[in-house]
């Protein structure tokens, strides 16, 4: 299937990465826009975008480097290289290591479709997964909590992180929440950012290892896209790493460029 009526989905996803960043306190070195988290060292969380077209002189790529390390960060970006072209080999000729080049997959209204439920596990006590969208806070510090475990992050989840899952939600964003059906427990989430354009980003999907390669990232993921288009999203995007691609394409997103993750350690 295609991508119907966005013929340029690299480009509109290029431009809501750099919309997005401005949603976050960020800073212009140049060509380069980026964004810092100062109460995670997690580099998804810190990073630079150039702008379209962007030229970098070796003036610009240092003040960026510079910027990073005055925080304690490690220098990154993340952003479409399709968008910028010139950008990566400036970057490569001051120190920067290609990390990897993942698939953007996208969707768009009517393009997926329910999907089935998550597979039981063999243990007698799981009777399924419940999903809800998290507005409470009592929710958002569950969704916060797993996604912390199922990224391993150092740092348990705390009011900083329900604070943002809560501006996500004030911005017309969704957060899902799997739980045990049996338990009660926090077992995954995923978000969807509030809207830009009539675009989304759906990320952080996350489930605690001992539910994973049971479809609930994929079931997750449909749910979240089908809500945002019903809200009026035109396209929702997410960018996966290469062992989770097979996972969105199942569930019936459709691959449309890549991006680039690079970084200077």
């Amino acid at each position: 299937m295609s991508v119907p009526a966005l013929p340029d989905v690299p480009r509109l996803v290029a431009e809501h990465i750099r919309s997005a960043i401005t949603r976050r306190p960020h800073e212009r070195y140049g060509p380069f826009l980026a964004a810092f988290d100062d109460h995670s060292a997690n580099p998804g969380r810190n990073y630079a975008v150039p702008d379209t077209g962007a030229v970098p002189a070796p003036h610009d790529v240092a003040e960026l480097v510079e910027a990073f390390h005055q925080r304690g960060r490690i220098p990154r970006l993340e952003y479409v290289p399709a968008d910028a072209p010139k950008v990566e080999p400036a970057l490569t000729a001051a120190g920067f290591t290609v990390e990897g080049r993942p698939p953007i997959l996208v969707s768009v209204p009517g393009s997926l479709v329910p999907s089935s439920p998550p597979r039981k596990a063999p243990s007698s006590s799981l009777t399924g997964i419940d999903f809800t969208f998290a507005t409470t806070e009592q929710d958002l510090l569950a969704a916060a909590t797993v996604q912390h475990q199922a990224y391993e992050e150092p740092e348990p989840a705390g009011p900083h992180d329900v604070a943002r899952l809560r501006s996500t939600v004030a911005r017309g964003g969704l957060i899902v929440l799997a739980r045990d059906a049996a338990t009660g427990d926090a077992v995954g989430s995923g978000l969807v950012d509030g809207p830009l354009d009539g675009l989304g980003e759906l990320a952080a999907v996350g489930v605690a290892e001992p539910y994973r390669r049971r479809g609930i990232a994929g079931a997750m993921s449909v749910r979240l896209a089908i809500q945002a288009h019903g809200q009026g999203m035109k396209l929702v995007w997410l960018e996966a790493a290469p062992e989770e691609e097979s996972i969105y394409l199942r569930a019936g997103f459709l691959a449309s460029g890549r991006k680039l993750w690079i970084s200077r350690l």
